[in-house]
């Protein structure tokens, strides 16, 4: 499958993120095409403080996140641009042309850090996207700062397997990759609901991403 699509920064984060769902080897020549695809959309027009900017077509088309849920303003713009710096780090951070893009479109995130200490961003959608950013990204103390954030999380609880402010199943997806307690006990928590949405069977890419994050979630409780 080929990794990058020059017209759209969704479709080549969804091509990436669907190889790692499954285990696929992104080779070294596709990775480094699609992480430097990517460094060029460095504070390009409607991007987040600088970082990884969506294209005409993406905004025209409309922006999702991996799990499906879809994106608004100034959360797409964010959120898209948390993805794409994961995304460019994991592939190409060897790379110097990469790197140097990397550093310049995360450089407020540094500057900013005081901002964000109890490890949330401005909404859920947000602060999932930055949790999954920050965990493989090089940034200083980032379990603390995340387990806090997961914490704040906690309060969020509806009772039901589900949390307010959180979408569920972009929740479960960046839970299930945090390799912290406090991750674990809200994958415990969300048991019951991830059991009952694959009772629930739909046919499409979501939901086929959908159960085998839910799948994978299980398996760690």
């Amino acid at each position: 499958m080929a990794i990058l699509d020059p017209n759209s920064l969704v479709h080549t984060l969804d091509n990436i993120n669907s190889s790692i769902l499954l285990g696929e080897t992104i080779s070294q020549e596709d990775g480094l095409e699609a992480a430097r695809w990517i460094a060029s959309r460095q504070d390009g027009k409607g991007a987040y403080r600088g970082m990884f900017a969506p294209t005409e077509a993406d905004f025209e088309q409309g922006i999702h996140v991996f799990t499906g849920e879809t994106l608004t303003c100034a959360s797409a713009r964010h959120i898209m641009g948390e993805e794409a710096a994961r995304a460019a780090w994991l592939l190409g951070r060897q790379d110097a042309e990469v790197r140097a893009a990397y550093e310049r479109a995360t450089a407020w995130m540094r500057a900013s850090a005081e901002s964000y200490q109890d490890g949330t961003f401005c909404c859920g959608r947000c602060t999932l996207a930055f949790w999954r950013h920050t965990w493989v990204g090089d940034f200083r103390d980032k379990e603390a700062l995340i387990s806090r954030g997961v914490q704040a999380m906690k309060a969020e609880r509806q009772g039901d397997g589900k949390w307010r402010r959180f979408p569920f199943y972009y929740a479960i997806y960046t839970l299930q990759e945090l390799d912290l307690e406090a991750a674990r006990s809200e994958l415990m928590y969300a048991q019951p609901a991830m059991a009952r949405a694959l009772r629930t069977k739909r046919e499409g890419r979501f939901s086929e991403r959908r159960r085998l994050i839910l799948e994978r979630a299980l398996a760690r409780c």
